[in-house]
């Protein structure tokens, strides 16, 4: 079974944008006695870093309205995060075989607010389409956004298409749907129960095809 559509998580996945979040909450929150590698452990904990973080800052951590206001000030700020190495030339290597490629992220902000930032980081060429769950509002999440985008370019189904994507939350998510998935480890999060892990971007494309012919 060819996949001819990757759909590719943003923060911590193309971009390690961990550190400016981590800033941009402490500007808007007493979360000021959470240290970075605290709010990391509380990024990638299984019950989901606002259940960690309503117990230091209170309801506004499951808070879409608050998440919205954390995000537009990250991006009012101007400053963004660094591209995860071979980002660049994994995207290149899959769009040269004709693949589809569409940026999901659980940003609570519109998908137009981003162009200036995946500009920046050399993205907006390489993607055929990006949305954000701001596109879609409160009492969403990523699973209803992941078959969003499924419905857009893959005729609704999860067949011919893959997930791939830094977080084990997601990854439960894309089981419960029937779609493949390709975890992405990096210095935070050592082992993923995807249907492919890899270590680095570069491994994407073989990541892949490795799917393809597996299916």
């Amino acid at each position: 079974m060819r996949i001819g559509l990757i759909i590719v998580d943003l923060d911590m996945t193309l971009v390690d944008t961990a550190r400016r979040c981590y800033d941009v909450l402490v500007k808007l929150s007493n979360v000021n006695g959470v240290s970075f590698s605290e709010f990391m452990e509380m990024y990638y904990d299984e019950r989901g870093i606002r259940s960690g973080l309503a117990l230091i800052i209170g309801p506004n951590a499951l808070d879409y309205w608050f998440w919205r206001r954390c995000w537009l000030r990250y991006i009012n700020d101007g400053e963004y995060g660094e591209l995860m190495p071979g980002a660049l030339e994994a995207l290149r290597i899959l769009k040269g075989e004709g693949r589809l490629i569409v940026m999901a992220t659980g940003r609570e902000i519109e998908s137009n607010l981003l162009t200036p930032e995946l500009a920046v980081y050399g993205l907006l060429n390489l993607l055929d389409g990006y949305m954000a769950l701001g596109d879609l509002g409160p009492n969403y999440n990523k699973g209803d956004l992941l078959k969003r985008i499924l419905g857009i370019y893959n005729n609704g189904s999860v067949k011919g298409a893959v997930y791939v994507t830094d977080h084990p939350r997601d990854i439960e998510v894309c089981r419960g749907m029937g779609l493949l998935s390709i975890g992405v480890l990096n210095k935070w999060v050592k082992e993923l129960n995807a249907d492919k892990v890899i270590r680095n971007l570069m491994d994407l494309p073989k990541a892949v095809k490795e799917l393809e012919e597996a299916s």
